[in-house]
């Protein structure tokens, strides 16, 4: 990480990243984008080099386009937001910062790759809990911590972390304010992780079906192709729906299994600038 970066990070209370980074963050925008960009080149076909062979209308083929431009707007914006840090006004040693950070480490396997007076950073590795992985930064900016936890941005792109970004936060203040009130580590009474909570329920009523109607017009654009460009964005619509679908029953049977290993529940932290005392 380049030493710059730190006081940008400073100043914008934003996460920097990396140019490979930034693109594997937004890939979900650009993906999306594909789509209306198959639109877009059968507009230059129809009104710059007049060579469009489809049946479709240049307004039909807006018609169509722009909806996926409105999602590809709406995941920007998105993943935009994740990238900004939680600002916690905190009063800590640094030897109550080093037992917090080595308390969330044993706990979530945290992977450690930098940790000095200006900046932590690590990754949590992926355990079959349906995120590939997260990458946690935490700058320290006087009695402020900074704290942000994304999706891995080295791993294979995802834009849900099923929990553990906030997991990963909520866990690591409230090992540092046990560690402040001195209380000593405890062993936890584990509970299954409901999947079957209101949030859960409502997100799953609207992604569901529009997880359906994907892969429905992604069969009709594949089966009933207009050219190869129609079937390349059908089989892209068909992989957004599956993949989705794919890791969130995944977790759900996970969870019913009378086998699996249940999650630690994890003190809730308070907003925004919070102080701990």
């Amino acid at each position: 990480m380049k030493k710059e970066w730190i006081d940008i990070m400073k100043q914008t209370k934003r996460l920097k990243l990396s140019r490979c980074q930034t693109l594997d963050h937004f890939f979900i925008v650009i993906f999306i984008l594909f789509i209306p960009g198959f639109t877009l080149f059968n507009l230059f076909e129809i009104y710059v080099i007049d060579s469009y062979n489809g049946v479709k209308t240049a307004d039909e083929l807006i018609s169509t386009a722009w909806p996926w431009i409105i999602l590809a707007i709406a995941f920007y914006f998105i993943q935009k937001r994740r990238l900004r840090f939680k600002e916690v006004t905190v009063n800590y040693s640094d030897q109550e910062f080093r037992e917090a950070i080595e308390r969330t480490v044993k706990e979530y396997e945290w992977q450690i790759e930098l940790n000095n007076q200006n900046i932590f950073r690590a990754y949590r590795p992926w355990n079959w809990t349906g995120s590939w992985g997260e990458m946690i930064t935490i700058v320290k900016d006087n009695d402020q911590l900074l704290l942000n936890s994304i999706c891995d941005p080295n791993k294979m792109s995802s834009i849900a972390s099923f929990g553990w970004n906030k997991r990963n936060i909520d866990t690591f203040l409230k090992n540092l304010v046990d560690v402040k009130k001195d209380i000593p580590v405890q062993e936890k009474i584990e509970k299954p992780e409901k999947e079957w909570t209101l949030r859960k329920v409502v997100i799953r009523l609207f992604a569901y079906p529009f997880c359906l109607f994907l892969i429905g017009l992604g069969a009709y654009m594949i089966f009933n192709p207009v050219n190869w460009k129609s079937q390349g964005a059908g089989v892209g619509a068909m992989g957004i729906a599956a993949i989705y679908m794919y890791t969130d029953l995944k977790m759900i049977i996970k969870n019913k299994s009378p086998n699996a290993k249940p999650e630690n529940d994890s003190s809730h932290a308070e907003g925004k600038n919070n102080k701990y005392n």
